[in-house]
């Protein structure tokens, strides 16, 4: 009788952790893999060298991985006061796509929001790195085009994810790079919501 009731117990185990599983292997990996730093904040430090960037060298950097939900993860990326930036990505049916939305301090969106891209080409590892890359958009491509911004057409932003270790940021194009790497080993206390925080934004 033991011995049935032990069994019916492991098989329930089973069952549960069976259900588990499925449901993170249907999660995009990169989602997933940010899950355990969701309410935090994380310190960053600038990458880059460009003259364009030196300004932002001398703010504090900060990430706040803010609102995790089903298939969708906001992280503000803060720059000194400035908290007008939010990355944001979405698990879609056709694949993961980052957006960038860009607030005034009344929480109203800038002329320049909501670009980005899906990711180009499957999710890579290597080292227990995760990597995605997204090249700019036909909606993104049409907004640079009719602001005058023609390089930002070759836009490639990526983030890379080496879990328990480090966060990086980064925005590539021919004769233009900018990164921001982020400590994940020591949060941070949070910083104020970012501009126009409640609103779900656009989502084009």
């Amino acid at each position: 009788m033991k011995m049935t009731r032990s069994c019916s117990a492991v098989a329930v185990t089973l069952a549960l952790l069976a259900t588990v599983l499925s449901g993170a292997a249907g999660a995009d990996p990169l989602l997933a893999a940010l899950q355990p730093y969701c309410g935090k904040a994380y310190a960053g430090t600038l990458q880059s060298n460009a003259p364009e960037d030196a300004a932002m060298r001398a703010q504090t950097l900060i990430v706040h991985v803010a609102d995790c939900r089903a298939g969708e993860v906001r992280m503000p990326f803060h720059v000194g006061a400035d908290r007008s930036r939010t990355w944001v990505l979405r698990d879609l049916p056709q694949g993961l796509q980052l957006k960038h939305d860009h607030r005034h301090q009344d929480g109203q969106s800038d002329e320049l929001t909501m670009y980005g891209g899906l990711q180009r080409s499957p999710l890579t590892t290597g080292d227990a790195t995760l990597q995605a890359q997204f090249p700019a958009d036909d909606y993104s491509k049409l907004m640079f085009q009719a602001l005058g911004r023609q390089a930002a057409l070759q836009n490639v932003w990526s983030f890379e994810l080496t879990p328990g270790k480090q966060l990086i940021y980064r925005l590539s194009r021919p004769g233009r790079v900018f990164a921001v790497a982020f400590d994940l080993t020591t949060p941070v206390p949070l910083p104020p919501p970012a501009w126009g925080a409640t609103g779900a934004g656009p989502k084009p």
